[in-house]
C-alpha cells in the first residue's frame, strides 16, 4: 500500500508539473492538498476508525466462533481470544459513549480517541490472527493425518491396478509416487 501511494503521488506530481500557467499550477496544488487534508481527516476520524474497528470485531467474532466449532486442540487459546475480544468490545464501547457525549468537541479529544481506536484494532487485529493461526495449525494436523492414513492405506504388498484389473506390486507403486513434502 506504501509503495502505491508513493507512486500515486509521483504521478500527481509529475501531472502537476505539466501543466503550463504557473498560477493554474499552484492553484491545483492547493485544491489538492486541501483534498488530501480532508481525506485524511476523514480516515482518521474517530467515527470511521470506530466502524472500522467495529468491522475487525465482527470478523474476529466470526472467526473465533468458526475455530470454536471444529478446533478441539487449542481450548485454551480460543478462550484467550474470546477474553480479549470482549475486552476490545468493551474499550469500543467505551470509545464509542465518549464519541456520543463529545459531538461538539471532538475536535479536542480527536488524538486520545484516535489513538485509543488504534491501539484496540492492533489488540483485535492480533487476535485475529492467533486465532486465524490456531485454524490454519488445526488444517495442517488434519491434512497430516490424511496424508499418513493415505500413505498407509497405501502400503499393503498390493494394490488393484485400476486400468488393466491387475494387482501391482508395492514397489511398482512407489515408483509411481510423488514427494510433495
Amino acid at each position: 500500500m506504501y509503495e502505491s501511494s508513493q507512486l500515486l503521488c509521483s504521478l500527481f506530481l509529475a501531472s502537476i508539473s505539466l501543466i503550463p500557467n504557473h498560477a493554474i499550477r499552484l492553484a491545483a496544488l492547493a485544491v489538492s492538498l486541501v483534498m488530501g487534508l480532508v481525506y485524511i481527516m476523514y480516515v482518521k476520524y474517530p467515527s470511521t476508525q470506530l466502524a472500522q474497528l467495529e468491522a475487525i470485531i465482527e470478523e474476529t467474532e466470526q472467526a473465533i466462533q468458526d475455530a470454536g466449532a471444529y478446533c478441539f486442540m487449542d481450548p485454551f487459546i480460543l478462550a484467550e481470544a474470546n477474553l480479549r475480544l470482549l475486552e476490545v468490545k468493551i474499550s469500543a464501547s467505551s470509545i464509542r459513549c465518549h464519541i456520543l457525549e463529545s459531538r461538539a468537541s471532538i475536535w479536542k479529544k480527536y488524538h486520545r480517541l484516535s489513538r485509543e481506536i488504534s491501539a484496540c484494532t492492533q489488540v483485535i487485529s492480533k487476535v485475529l490472527i492467533a486465532v486465524q493461526l490456531i485454524v490454519e495449525a488445526n488444517h495442517q494436523r488434519k491434512y497430516a493425518a490424511d496424508i499418513h492414513a493415505a500413505r498407509t492405506a497405501l502400503a499393503d504388498d498390493h494394490y488393484l491396478c485400476r486400468s488393466t484389473g491387475t494387482a501391482l506390486p508395492a514397489p511398482a507403486l512407489q515408483q509411481l509416487s510423488y514427494s510433495f513434502v
